[in-house]
């Protein structure tokens, strides 16, 4: 069942609901946003870290729907578009965690959109805080220490991926100068299968530091997979693993 999504959700947390709308125009313009059952975003109530937020989205297309994206959206945080996956005929029902970063209380959502253009949407309020700014050691071996390095699990039909990287978003600064790290995140993942996309994520500043993505394996994925990764100084790092 589908209806027309309305504000009278009851907040968990401090969130504020007056910054959808402008958050919507500027992505959306004026197009019409559904709730529907099919789509759905979970998360804590309260993060233990706002550099580290769990959210988990989940989508079972009807059969007559076919989905093209999801997009993850906070509507608080600096930059409100957190990513953007990019679905395929392996991907369409989708479960997918990933953790996010979180400058303050917010409203998280999960915004499908289906090859002929319409608009479903899931939002849960998330109570956080200072993830995306706040001082750093950029010389600590320990944020580049294996840069690159693809942690790969493959256990009950799930496929779990993490990426040894710093994920600097530009907005944190240096404990030494003061001064603001320049952004330099993961950019865009990509999972391919015996030469066939599988998941394409395109991400934002508003994912964590060594950015982790699991996602629940469609039953034809089978043989190779590959994952390639790439960063916004243009830096490639790939895996091959066998499913």
């Amino acid at each position: 069942m589908i209806a027309l999504v309305f504000t009278s959700l009851h907040s968990r947390a401090d969130a504020n609901p007056e910054l959808w709308p402008y958050v919507k125009e500027r992505l959306f313009s004026d197009r019409p946003i559904a709730e529907a059952e099919f789509l759905t975003i979970s998360g804590p109530q309260r993060a233990s870290s706002g550099a580290q937020v769990p959210v988990t989205i989940k989508l079972d297309s009807p059969d007559d729907i076919e989905m093209k994206y999801v997009f993850l959206i906070i509507d608080a945080n600096p930059t409100q578009h957190a990513a953007t996956y990019k679905l395929t005929n392996l991907s369409q029902e989708l479960e997918l965690s990933t953790r996010i970063r979180m400058e303050t209380d917010s409203f998280v959502r999960a915004v499908a959109e289906d090859t002929e253009g319409k608009l479903y949407m899931s939002v849960i309020p998330i109570r956080a805080s200072g993830g995306c700014s706040g001082y750093m050691d950029v010389f600590d071996p320990e944020l580049t220490a294996n840069l690159g390095k693809i942690l790969v699990k493959s256990k009950d039909k799930f496929l779990t991926t993490r990426i040894k990287h710093p994920n600097f978003t530009g907005l944190q600064k240096d404990l030494a100068s003061g001064g603001f790290i320049p952004r330099w995140i993961v950019e865009e993942i990509i999972y391919v299968n015996n030469e066939e996309i599988v998941l394409v994520a395109q991400n934002k500043i508003s994912m964590s530091q060594d950015p982790y993505l699991k996602f629940k394996v469609n039953s034809d994925i089978k043989g190779d997979l590959n994952i390639m990764v790439r960063d916004t100084k243009g830096q490639g790092f790939s895996k091959d693993i066998t499913i």
